[in-house]
Order: C-alpha cells, then structure tokens, then sequence
C-alpha cells in the first residue's frame, strides 16, 4: 500500500500530505488519488480495527449500553476544566467515524447552509458528497414503528422525515455505516496512497507565501520524519488543526484563528412509548429547522457517550429525543493555545459564552421538547441541557469567509496568503448551525479538492 519509500527514512517526498484520517481528510484522499496524484495520509491516533477507519458498529455485534461506553472510552477530552467540558477528540484512525451516529442532513438552504459557496455549485456538491457518504433516507422506512411514530407526529402539524443516515443495507438487510474505511474503500490499496498511524504532525514550515515542509513524530518510536510536499491539507479537528497552526507561528498573520467558535446546545430525555405506538422495529425520525424554530430534533434510540439506560429499566418501548440549537458565532468564543505539553503541542483552553438569544432559544426548544415527549409516551429520563461540547460539533476555529480579517480559509477552503495549505473539517463552516456538520464538512472539501488539483497541475 502506498508511497515507495523507507521507514527508516527521515525524509518523505510526496505530493500531498493529509493531516488527519477523519472522513473529510478521508474525501481529500480519495478524490486526490483518483485522480492519479500521490498522497500521504497522517494520523496521531492508532489503527483500531483491522480494515483502517472501519465504523464500530459494523465489527462489533453490543448492546447500546456497551457502545456507549466504547464511545466514552475513545473520546480524549481536550480541556476538561474549560468552559466546554465536553469539548473531545478521538485519537484514532478514522477519527469519529469510528463511531458516529451517521447523521447527515441536508443545511437549511438560507438559516444554516454556507454563504460562501456559490448557489450554482451548491446542488452539484451537495449531491455527490451523499454519493460518497452513501447518505440513506429510507434504511428504516420498512419499520411498522418508525411509519407509526412518524404519521402520529405529523398529523399534529409536524413535519418529522426518515433520518438521512450516511450507510448502506448489505445482502442480508444489515446495516452497514458509512466512515473513513467506506470513503476510502478503492483507494486504500493504491500504490498512490500511504497511511502512516501514531504520527503526530507538530509544525509546518512557511517560506515565501508557500509551506516548504512539515515535521511528524513517530509515536511508536519518538523519532522525527520531515515531509515535504507540494501540497498540504490539515484536517484534525476544529481544535487540533487550529493548535498545529499556532505551533507553526502562524497565529500573527490569521486573526481570526482559533475565534468564532460555535458550537450546539443539546438538549436530551428519554421516553417509555404509549402502547398505541408500542409496535415492532425501530426508529430513526428528524426535522429539521424552520423559520422561527433554528433547532433541530432527532428521535431514535442511539448509543451516546452519554444516555445509557439504567439496568432495570426495558429498552425495548423507549426512545431518546435530542434537540440542538446553535451557539451563534461570536469573535470572543474562542479557543487559544498555552504552555506545551510532553507531545510538544501547546495545549487548548476555550472561552466560549451563549448569548441572551442563545439561551433564549435553547429554553423554547427544551420546552417543546418536553411538550413532543408528553405526546409520545412517560419520561424515563427528563428533559435536560448537557453541558457544553456533549455535541461534539465544534465548528468555526478555521472558517471559511471573504477576508483574512474575520475568516481563516477562503471559500476554497485555502488558508490566506499561502499558496498551498488548505483546511478541512467542521472548523471551517461559519455559519451557527444547528443540524449536524459532516455532511457540510464534506461539501467544503469537495470544493476544496479542486483547489488543490489546480495547484498541482502547476
């Protein structure tokens, strides 16, 4: 698999180095492979499962309790003691698509999608980055309980929909969810590609308006490699990305770095259906934002790192209700970068407050929650707002916009004022979204691939 070159070698030539082996460095990859051009992937995080970045879920036969804490278990928390307690990252190959909920709805096309991105491109993009996640809005539509719950809401005036769930059905009727490993399936054995785990990407070096090279270290062995390449993609987290950056000492000349941090307020309680809709099959229903309503609700019964059900209690008639409401973007919510610590890497503290119109929004939102759930059944566990980050969708430390002044990237998703670095990830949407990232996460990188292809066709 991969780049011909030595282990032992300190120095690495390729085309393009990918920082980061979450789904959208994983679109990068594939898209830069395709098209005959050789890449370098990276990851700090180990390969947990034998086909690299595979979905948990699809390797492991557990109960949503056991996810849940196999969840807890891969979430690093970043600051525990900030602002945003729930603020994690998982260090692993495929990042969390090792783990996710596969949720990938479409933005609400003026209250969430991005401003950035032209309206002729928009459809385009939007199609082909559900192609690659292999987005489903029917995976449970043959469900006697999923078209009961759904026609029971919305013949009170809602306008719940199957959830669009990034997986494929295999031969058997099984679910099989979408993550890196899917993303990269053709490709992972391509002479073109490398992927090297436990390498930690410290610094990339600027010269003349264009990075020259970066420094990895080799986690297994603490050695240091040198990469040089043509181009260069970070695509480690809302947090992670922006901290490799700050260690480069390129904070000076990108304000905006590290600021605008938005991030969702969840809200979550857990209901014992009514036996009117106590019946067979699951469920897995959404709606969206609207007008006058700027969150979103999903109904099904998932593994969280949080949400797990109490031993005594029958999981078979209950389902979880989660809403989310954005943070509004704000230049003073922020994360920022301090002393480093024994990887080298500075380490991150946040700063991060809700508006008036935030918490005004999360209390309407918490208050229809417990409205919809009294309709469905009796509490098993009450409406609550987690804490701060429980969403694990930061967004906005990188973001995309028109100036160096207030934005990180261009709409192309290229940092200003360097010819090849580019960003991926949910750091780069701006918008205050309520609806989950990756799907718009993706879209940015399929914008951004052809930036990319440009600069080598150089």
């Amino acid at each position: 698999m991969g780049i011909d070159y030595q282990l032992e070698c300190t120095t690495i030539h390729t085309d393009v180095l990918i920082v980061g082996s979450g789904p959208i460095g994983a679109v990068y990859a594939r898209k830069l492979v395709d098209a005959g051009h050789n890449v370098l992937m990276v990851d700090a995080g180990a390969q947990e499962t034998e086909i690299p970045g595979e979905h948990k879920k699809n390797v492991a036969d557990m109960t949503l309790n056991e996810f849940s804490s196999v969840i807890q278990n891969d979430l690093t928390p970043l600051s525990p003691s900030s602002s945003i307690p729930g603020a994690s990252a998982t260090l692993a190959i495929g990042g969390m698509s090792t783990h996710w909920t596969c949720v990938t709805p479409t933005p609400h096309p003026t209250l969430e999608a991005p401003k950035v991105i032209p309206e002729a491109q928009w459809d385009s993009l939007l199609v082909e980055a559900q192609e690659l996640l292999n987005t489903d809005s029917t995976a449970f539509d043959n469900s006697e309980r999923q078209n009961s719950v759904k026609n029971f809401l919305n013949s009170s005036g809602r306008n719940f929909t199957s959830t669009p769930i990034a997986c494929q059905k295999d031969e058997n009727g099984q679910i099989i969810y979408s993550s890196t490993s899917s993303i990269l399936s053709h490709v992972l054995n391509s002479k073109k590609f490398t992927l090297l785990p436990s390498h930690l990407c410290t610094k990339i070096y600027k010269q003349n308006g264009s990075i020259v090279s970066a420094s990895l270290t080799d986690l297994s062995t603490n050695t240091q490699k040198t990469v040089v390449a043509k181009q260069y993609i970070l695509a480690a987290g809302a947090v992670l990305t922006p901290q490799i950056l700050h260690n480069s000492g390129m904070a000076k000349g990108l304000p905006a770095l590290g600021r605008y941090l938005t991030e969702r307020m969840v809200g979550f309680c857990q209901v014992k259906l009514d036996k009117k809709l106590s019946v067979p099959g699951d469920v897995n229903v959404y709606e969206g934002v609207k007008e006058g309503k700027k969150w979103v609700t999903t109904i099904n019964r998932e593994a969280h790192q949080y949400g797990q059900l109490p031993e005594n209690v029958d999981g078979g008639d209950v389902l979880d209700i989660r809403c989310m409401s954005p943070i509004e973007p704000n230049v003073e919510n922020r994360v920022e970068f301090g002393e480093k610590g024994s990887d080298g890497m500075p380490s991150p503290s946040f700063t991060i407050y809700s508006s008036t119109a935030d918490l005004k929004l999360a209390a309407k939102m918490i208050t229809e929650m417990q409205s919809l759930a009294t309709t469905l059944g009796s509490f098993v566990t009450e409406p609550r707002i987690m804490p701060l980050g429980t969403a694990l969708h930061l967004s906005g430390t990188t973001r995309a916009g028109t100036s160096a002044e207030d934005s990180v990237v261009d709409a192309n998703s290229k940092v200003w004022g360097v010819e090849n670095l580019y960003l991926g990830g949910c750091g780069v949407i701006a918008e205050g979204m309520a609806c989950q990232p990756t799907l718009t996460a993706v879209i940015y990188a399929l914008q951004g691939v052809e930036g990319v292809k440009a600069g080598l066709s150089h």
